[in-house]
């Protein structure tokens, strides 16, 4: 299993910056995600804000999901990420 680590990082997105985390899978960038409102979420959710994926490299790629996830938690997100690495390096 991948060490996974975040380091904080500001993003500028959307015109604004916002709050944002680079993840590290055994030192290697795999997903930058950023803090949005449900405002800035697809659609305008009614649900709270979360951490969006900005952008994902290798098995954690925006060209595997039509929809790039929000989810409400850090620990949500590196699980996520665990995922995309275990399923991605799988079919590998």
């Amino acid at each position: 299993m991948s060490d996974i680590t975040l380091q904080e990082m500001p993003v500028l997105a959307d015109g604004g910056r916002h709050e944002g985390q680079l993840v590290l899978a055994d030192g290697q960038l795999v997903a930058v995600f950023t803090w949005v409102t449900p405002e800035e979420t697809v659609g305008g959710d009614e649900r709270a804000g979360g951490w969006f994926l900005e952008a994902g490299f290798g098995p954690c790629s925006g060209l595997l999901s039509t929809t790039p996830p929000v989810l409400a938690t850090l620990d949500d997100a590196v699980t996520w990420v665990r995922t995309q690495l275990v399923n991605g390096l799988a079919q590998s």
